[in-house]
């Protein structure tokens, strides 16, 4: 990944990056934030989004 403020728009997959994926579901699982829809950019196509999606709903029951 590039360092912050590189003015590269570069994107990991989910739990890859700097984010984690226990951060990242966490803020999707947030009580004000339930209902909301959410925009992730992964650097996917189709079948990955799909596959990332999937991992997300299941960890995010343990939330």
């Amino acid at each position: 990944m590039n360092d912050l403020a590189c003015n590269k728009d570069r994107h990991a997959k989910i739990g890859e990056g700097s984010i984690g994926l226990d951060a990242i579901c966490r803020v999707v699982s947030h009580e004000k934030l339930k209902g909301l829809p959410f925009n992730l950019e992964t650097p996917n196509e189709l079948p990955g989004y799909e596959a990332e999606i999937k991992v997300i709903r299941e960890k995010q029951e343990n939330f």
